[in-house]
């Protein structure tokens, strides 16, 4: 509909598009409500990197829409991708359900593992009031919803902003532009992987506590693109500076093992995940548009280095600010207004969890 919106009226094209918006807003907190249910303790941030499947999304869209614009034009590039995105919904709809048990094809010792193993920590049987109050009101979760805006402003920086960079600055054309600005993507999926396995093993075997966990994934995730993203423009070699480009896109991804999934660490009872991520994007995918706006402002003339300079030393500063907040107020610990249940002070929730988890997965699978 939009190639034809776009012919109607631009308010037709915002319209649509604040439509999209609206409802894309109900897909994250969906799908982090069912992670309590199917994924352990010890498993989550593996789970997590599944979330990255859209950076393979992107990373494929950009070298389809170069090609499709050259060859066809542009209102070919919506026909293909919502095409595409029905086709996904369909799959979507007939194959989640919402707890391993409502799973009509799931093999029954994979359903035997599952509740083994999540049912030390989720209580799907207890319905318990969204607390939102307690939600506005929690630190950690303003840790995490701050940190994250710092994350997706870097992150469409790249997404949005990088293609206009590579094709004013670097001078590439399209089909070379929608090729360099998707490989980074589809690499940091693999990354992302990586990144939530080590987080996992970490985890498993008591390296680190699970909060520590969350923030050297989510130090990764912020810190380093933020050096890398406002050291690019200062580089001359484009080969040097398309390399720390990549780099920087594949660390933001280990935020699957940080800061996304302690979303989960906070609120994994009565699917209250969802509640806690429904607050924390409110607030962090205001990023997704401050940022191209803020890009905007600065660059006036899209072929001066000197104004992108100035963007990525704001991108810059940003990510590793709001990382700072997340290193001194976020925590892995499940709230008590989570719980329904009194508090034990004598034994952590995560200890509690990680011992039973761990026996559960060496009596199962033996040590690794």
């Amino acid at each position: 509909m939009m190639p034809s919106a776009g012919q109607l009226h631009y308010i037709a094209v915002i319209v649509l598009r604040s439509i999209q918006g609206f409802a894309s807003g109900l897909t994250w907190p969906a799908m982090y409500a069912i992670v309590g249910y199917w994924i352990p303790l010890t498993e989550r941030s593996r789970f997590m990197s599944s979330f990255q499947g859209f950076s393979i999304g992107i990373g494929l869209t950009y070298p389809l829409c170069g090609f499709i614009l050259s060859e066809w034009g542009w209102p070919y590039i919506f026909y293909t991708t919502g095409t595409l995105g029905l086709g996904w919904c369909i799959l979507w709809y007939l194959l989640a359900f919402n707890t391993p048990r409502e799973h009509p094809r799931i093999a029954e010792d994979e359903l035997n593992y599952i509740e083994l193993n999540v049912r030390n920590e989720v209580n799907s049987n207890v319905k318990i009031k969204v607390p939102w109050l307690q939600i506005f009101k929690s630190i950690p979760a303003w840790a995490i919803a701050v940190t994250t805006f710092g994350r997706i402003f870097v992150h469409y920086i790249f997404i949005v902003n990088g293609p206009t960079f590579m094709g004013s600055v670097l001078k590439f054309n399209f089909e070379t532009n929608g090729f360099l600005s998707g490989v980074p993507f589809i690499c940091s999926y693999i990354s992302s992987v990586f990144f939530c396995y080590i987080a996992d093993k970490i985890v498993l075997y008591k390296v680190l506590s699970l909060s520590n966990v969350r923030k050297v994934f989510t130090a990764l995730s912020q810190i380093i693109p933020g050096v890398l993203i406002y050291c690019i423009g200062y580089i001359d070699n484009v080969y040097i500076l398309l390399t720390v480009w990549f780099i920087a896109v594949i660390f933001i991804t280990a935020s699957y093992a940080g800061a996304m999934a302690n979303i989960i660490d906070l609120a994994p009872n009565h699917g209250h995940s969802a509640a806690v991520l429904a607050f924390c994007q409110t607030i962090h995918m205001s990023a997704s548009f401050i940022s191209p706006l803020t890009a905007g402002f600065i660059v006036t003339q899209e072929d001066s280095i000197d104004q992108w300079r100035r963007v990525f030393e704001v991108s810059a500063i940003i990510s590793i600010l709001t990382y700072l907040i997340y290193q001194f107020f976020g925590t892995a610990e499940i709230q008590t207004w989570n719980k329904g249940l009194p508090v034990d002070d004598d034994d952590s929730d995560e200890g509690k969890v990680l011992s039973t988890v761990k026996d559960n997965f060496d009596n199962t699978v033996g040590p690794i």
